[in-house]
């Protein structure tokens, strides 16, 4: 599932590209969409400007003139590309907004992705001054839930999915099934650190494009930050330690460590 550096670097890319254009047509084929949107999030975009994009956690919001936004997720395969109006209709294209002679498709081939969707309620955005060890220790105090869980719960912190978070937790020499309330204070600070470098280094390489999650930027480019990852997909950390892998599946997710590295 893309996180937020893959959808920051989406972000970026359609201001880049797009913002300042008038809207000219706006489409949902007729391809089955796992949560069709809702006609009010579309209806009255066409003749408005995209005037910005911002990011929430792992959702892109698109801002038009007029006050109107477009909330979207990507959920576990879904990518937006920009291509030409005139091109055919992709295959597992699910939304299409015009601007003039380029349009920006949506295209997700297991459909968890979502367009016109609600925000949930989040904690802090993680490059925020709001995430520090201060919110760690408020998050996790008494807490006997694997650390490496309530990273990857949004209400505690928005955006880090199981990429950054395993990276963050190995910076900060952290297992991440110990609980969450044994950590000390200088651990929690050099977590959260982890954290804020780990997202910082990931939108600086584009993102990550892995071979069961190719993630692509709408200009059709992979991003570089799985080229310099020490834990997540690897089988040695940076120090030549072979990695293990917790004994239960964390929040869902097969979580690897350095027995020797993380404590």
């Amino acid at each position: 599932m893309p996180e937020l550096p893959e959808v920051e670097t989406v972000r970026r890319v359609l201001v880049e590209r797009l913002a300042g254009l008038r809207v000219s047509g706006v489409w949902v084929p007729r391809v089955t969409f796992y949560r069709k949107p809702p006609l009010s999030a579309v209806r009255g975009l066409e003749g408005s400007v995209l005037e910005g994009a911002r990011r929430r956690g792992k959702y892109f919001i698109l801002q038009f003139s007029g006050g109107r936004e477009l909330t979207g997720h990507l959920g576990m395969s879904g990518r937006l590309f920009l291509a030409a109006a005139s091109d055919p209709l992709q295959k597992h294209e699910r939304f299409r907004m015009d601007f003039g002679e380029q349009s920006v498709r949506f295209v997700d081939p297991r459909r968890f992705g979502r367009i016109g969707c609600e925000l949930p309620e989040f904690g802090p955005e993680p490059l925020s001054a709001d995430f520090d060890g201060a919110h760690l220790a408020r998050e996790f105090k008494g807490r006997r839930a694997a650390v490496k869980a309530l990273l990857l719960d949004q209400a505690v912190v928005a955006g880090v999915g199981n990429i950054y978070a395993t990276e963050a937790l190995y910076r900060a020499g952290v297992r991440p099934a110990r609980a969450a309330r044994s950590l000390k204070a200088d651990e929690r600070e050099r977590l959260a650190a982890g954290v804020k470098a780990v997202l910082e280094a990931g939108i600086a390489a584009g993102g990550s494009t892995l071979d069961d999650e190719a993630f692509l930027d709408p200009l059709g480019r992979p991003g570089r930050a799985h080229l310099t990852l020490a834990v997540y997909g690897r089988t040695e950390c940076p120090k030549g330690h072979t990695l293990a892998k917790t004994r239960k599946p964390l929040a869902g997710r097969t979580s690897w460590y350095c027995p020797a590295c993380q404590k």
